[in-house]
């Protein structure tokens, strides 16, 4: 069984959610009724509920930013009322978990009509995702859960009564925090920060692999054009990169330590489906097909 097929469906079905979801913010966005930055601190209000969080706690789940940027755009939360502060970090106000839950529940209603597969299908599909959630919480590898652990907090949001099309969401994306998880351990045994992980990983994947493109894709991060361009160079003096052209390609030791971290990741990452019998695995590749091709065509 391909199981890089099943998680590549899902991950496509996902995608359509997400459109459609991030359609709904931009208009609210634009209406006024949810703030423009809504997307850099609403996170930390479902992923750390009861506790304050810091700009390095959030940076251990979203760890490709830069530190004193996350802290001031927190900070900017924090004069409009979203926020508050303390000596351990930042935590949501009344009006920020209002505002919070308003755009939740806003996707939430823009997505529940969506339903390529009948009802059953669609609970089968969501057991599945539950029980490889379970098993990926108590693998022993990676020995970090952190991205998975804080979005389990997001239960506490929704009922348990959501419309199956949220719960399939949510439990996706309990599955793709344990794969940041996975990711993350695979990739920091090298001593390289989260923004230079991206650019290298960027220029692997081989779209944006000029500074203008790079900029242009990443500036959202809150990182200069001239950061970027120290940030390519010391992957050039690492001996990762090289420019040819003006265009930046992996090194042949750049390609071996990229692809060495991308199958770690799928290691760590897949050996938990092992908790499904390889019929129920052909049950989710076919349920998985099935939503994602009735997304497409929806």
């Amino acid at each position: 069984m391909n199981l890089k097929s099943i998680w590549s469906a899902l991950e496509e079905s996902y995608g359509v959610y997400e459109e459609k979801g991030g359609a709904v913010i931009g208009r609210l966005v634009n209406e006024g009724k949810i703030p423009a930055g809504w997307g850099m601190w609403y996170p930390a209000v479902v992923l750390f509920p009861s506790e304050s969080v810091s700009a390095a706690q959030y940076m251990k789940i979203f760890p490709y930013g830069r530190l004193q940027v996350i802290d001031g755009r927190f900070a900017a939360a924090v004069q409009l009322g979203f926020l508050t502060s303390d000596s351990n970090g930042y935590r949501a106000t009344e009006k920020g978990k209002n505002v919070t839950f308003q755009g939740l529940q806003a996707m939430t209603d823009a997505i529940a009509h969506l339903q390529p597969l009948s009802s059953d299908n669609i609970q089968r599909v969501v057991g599945y995702l539950m029980r490889l959630s379970d098993s990926s919480f108590t693998a022993p590898e990676p020995p970090s859960k952190f991205c998975l652990e804080h979005y389990r907090n997001f239960k506490s949001t929704f009922s348990n009564d959501a419309p199956l099309s949220r719960l399939f969401i949510h439990y996706f994306k309990e599955l793709d925090f344990f794969r940041m998880d996975s990711h993350m351990a695979a990739w920091q045994i090298h001593n390289i920060e989260g923004n230079r992980w991206e650019v290298f990983s960027e220029v692997w994947l081989g779209k944006f692999n000029t500074l203008d493109k790079l900029y242009d894709e990443l500036k959202f991060r809150g990182i200069t054009r001239d950061e970027y361009a120290g940030i390519l160079q010391e992957l050039v003096e690492r001996g990762w990169i090289e420019k040819n052209e003006g265009e930046f390609q992996l090194t042949t030791e750049g390609k071996r330590i990229r692809e060495e971290a991308e199958a770690l990741t799928d290691n760590y990452f897949f050996a938990p489906w092992s908790c499904l019998n390889e019929s129920e695995l052909d049950e989710l590749a076919s349920l998985a097909g099935q939503w994602r091709d009735g997304l497409k065509s929806s």
